[in-house]
């Protein structure tokens, strides 16, 4: 009887390498998932961190533009200066000098300002809160005067 060449029993059979693919196709399967995930929680902290530094920027902006800002509530179809919602500033000389302020907000955000902020052009605000939300997420920031740097208050993540 001959002996098998060392050619023949070097190498893997078939099944051997089919039994592999398919652990590695089962692994990958779980893995994404995961990655997926963890891509969303990232990206989701990058723009946390966007929204927050726009925030801190409201008042120099206001200070380099030399006019009076508000930030309002993008959503609230009144005017600014709609005396019924009692939202016109003391001490004004009338709406007309508020400026609105804007809060670029990264895709699936929404932003909510309950009472609208006021800033003033030396860059001094009114203070209040701003919501920030990316369902089911919600992060409140409050703005305390006269600085209004935002902290935040209350995080409901999921």
């Amino acid at each position: 009887m001959a002996q098998p060449s060392r050619m023949a029993l070097a190498g893997f059979t078939l099944l051997e390498l089919l039994i592999v693919l398919a652990i590695m196709a089962g692994l990958v399967a779980i893995a994404v998932p995961q990655f997926s995930q963890l891509y969303n929680r990232v990206r989701a902290s990058f723009d946390r961190a966007d929204l927050e530094q726009q925030l801190l920027q409201l008042p120099q902006l206001v200070r380099q533009r030399g006019r009076s800002g508000v930030l309002l509530d993008p959503n609230q179809p009144s005017a600014p200066g709609d005396a019924a919602a009692g939202i016109e500033p003391e001490g004004s000389g009338g709406f007309d000098q508020w400026e609105p302020l804007r809060v670029d907000l990264p895709a699936g955000w929404a932003m909510r300002v309950p009472k609208p902020v006021f800033y003033r052009f030396t860059g001094a605000c009114s203070g209040g809160e701003v919501d920030f939300l990316l369902p089911p997420a919600l992060l409140r920031y409050k703005l305390t005067p006269p600085l209004c740097r935002p902290q935040l208050a209350e995080a409901n993540a999921p």
